[in-house]
């Protein structure tokens, strides 16, 4: 994103984006307890610039974030108590415009699968291409899936799966792809192309529109879950 400012205290409408994201979780029924992670340096200035003006009853505490976000998401998956809470969703801080309503449906299916992704199709044409930038074949997009998040698991299942990758060395850019190798299947929840990950500069000018347009897409994100 650039700049000094990491890009989930970054605004939308005035707003900090990670605030926008942590109402979503402050909103749902099926939150009980919120462990926030953040760059160690960051978290005083937080506290006093942002906690104290944007208060959330469910955030339970704030953990220090480690050098990738795997091992941050480590340091996060130790403080939950597996016993009290058997479910876990682990969420990017930058991604404001998901429905809460992926929980519901997520928690209704952990019943049966060990983990749960929320993924969205492609709308575009997907090629894979060779070093030299040539096309080497074009996926059916039908079988293809954009994964986002959150992603929901049994607790002690991702615990005792980052404690291994941790072991073993592995590395991967998200939770389900630890279990996936692991051996454990992950089951695909519809999710959204507008449940975007605020990266770039103009993604800010995009979540403005977003906000405006929000009430509308959970709408029919929600016919699309029933």
């Amino acid at each position: 994103m650039g700049g000094d400012v990491p890009k989930q205290f970054q605004t939308l409408s005035g707003v900090p984006i990670l605030v926008h994201t942590l109402r979503k979780f402050e909103s749902s029924a099926l939150t009980n307890r919120i462990i926030l992670i953040l760059p160690e340096n960051f978290i005083p200035w937080f506290e006093a610039s942002i906690l104290s003006v944007y208060p959330f009853s469910k955030l339970a505490e704030i953990v220090a974030g480690g050098e990738t976000r795997q091992e941050s998401v480590y340091h996060g998956l130790r403080r939950v108590d597996a016993e009290r809470n058997p479910f876990v969703a682990i969420h990017d801080g930058v991604r404001p415009f998901f429905d809460p309503q992926f929980l519901e449906e997520g928690r209704r299916i952990l019943q049966n699968v060990p983990a749960v992704a929320v993924g969205a199709l492609p709308v575009e044409t997907v090629k894979q291409v060779s070093s030299r930038a040539f096309v080497t074949r074009t996926q059916k997009r039908e079988s293809l899936h954009m994964a986002q998040t959150p992603q929901m698991f049994h607790t002690r299942l991702i615990q005792a799966v980052h404690e291994d990758a941790r072991e073993k060395g592995w590395v991967a850019s998200d939770d389900a792809t630890l279990m996936e190798r692991a051996g454990y299947p992950v089951r695909i929840l519809p999710g959204s192309r507008w449940n975007i990950k605020i990266t770039e500069p103009e993604d800010l000018e995009i979540g403005e529109v977003l906000l405006k347009l929000e009430d509308k897409l959970f709408r029919k994100s929600t016919e699309v879950l029933r």
